[in-house]
């Protein structure tokens, strides 16, 4: 079936048929990921850039503009115009696919990070969670490492540097990383149902971190699936269809997740001067509450940690 000669079509055709849709869908998913960042500038520059250096702000800077960078670095590869004259090796294909993997790598840490931070906050920062997503998250890390690692030599190029052949170790990369997605948001959602049945699930900041860890599951388990589906196809001309969406669709998740933060901490409280604001500025509640101990309780402490000596939340 490699090829897709089933409708007499001749390699040659298909071979520029999966170069056309590969490129195709490279722009689109950087055109989505340049529109989305310039309609958001506004709140970067309001929200981030004042902010001491700390490991969210390098996190959201890290997240939003590497994906960017190897994206448009990428367009020269699967190019009908400009592919052909590099003259690639097939030498020079194995760095670039090693070059695209370990970017991934990089961004899909990157984006773990940011929920694993609101998975800590929604537990208060209790130990035995803690380490228990630690734990997981060291497994996924090299589960994604390993998988990468055994299939890197397993894959072939054409004269252009398009995959024609892979190694189905490769799926333990995206295994690795639905796994540790659904883990996740198992955590979050038991969080939330614990907190509704003790009567706290309607407070602001817990609405909104279930809102955000509902959509940002769904549609980093979709893309990552598909990419997934594609690369178990026995044509792996169209594998590498979803990469750019892949990048995209993680840029996307993991700054808007930061962002929405971002914006209810700049929404008026009433409960500021009530609560324990000392570690972070972000809080569970809007309302005045009477219990201080229960408010401080459900702080995110882990966004926009302040540097010691600091006099500000950012």
């Amino acid at each position: 079936m490699q090829g897709g000669n089933s409708s007499g079509s001749s390699p040659d055709i298909d071979k520029a048929l999966a170069t056309q849709v590969d490129y195709r869908s490279s722009v689109a998913a950087l055109v989505f990921l340049l529109y989305d960042i310039c309609i958001t500038i506004d709140d970067e520059v309001n929200f981030i850039w004042p902010k001491p250096w700390t490991r969210t702000k390098f996190l959201y800077l890290l997240i939003r503009y590497l994906p960017l960078f190897v994206q448009t670095s990428i367009l020269t590869i699967g190019s009908p115009d400009l592919t052909p004259s590099f003259h690639f090796t097939p030498h020079d294909c194995f760095i670039w696919q090693v070059y695209q993997g370990v970017a991934t790598v990089l961004v899909f840490a990157a984006v773990d990070c940011v929920l694993i931070l609101r998975v800590f906050a929604l537990y208060n920062n209790n130990r035995t969670m803690r380490r228990l997503v630690v734990v997981a998250f060291a497994l996924e890390f090299g589960g994604m490492c390993v998988g990468l690692g055994l299939s890197l030599p397993g894959i072939q190029f054409d004269d252009i540097c398009l995959t024609t052949s892979i190694s189905s170790e490769l799926l333990i990369y995206a295994g690795s990383t639905l796994l540790f997605q659904t883990f996740l948001f198992a955590l979050t959602v038991f969080k939330f149902v614990q907190a509704v049945r003790e009567g706290w699930g309607d407070t602001p900041l817990l609405s909104l971190v279930m809102r955000d860890g509902t959509w940002a599951f769904f549609l980093l388990f979709a893309v990552v699936a598909g990419d997934a589906a594609l690369y178990g196809l026995k044509n792996h001309q169209f594998a590498s269809v979803l990469y750019g969406w892949l990048l995209s669709v993680f840029s996307f998740a993991g700054y808007h997740v930061l962002l929405n933060l971002d914006r209810l901490n700049d929404a008026p409280r009433l409960a500021t001067s009530e609560s324990s604001t000392n570690d972070s500025p972000y809080q569970f509640t809007t309302r005045i509450v009477t219990d201080r101990e229960q408010a401080a309780a459900y702080e995110l402490r882990a966004f926009n940690a302040r540097p010691s000596g600091s006099g500000h939340g950012g």
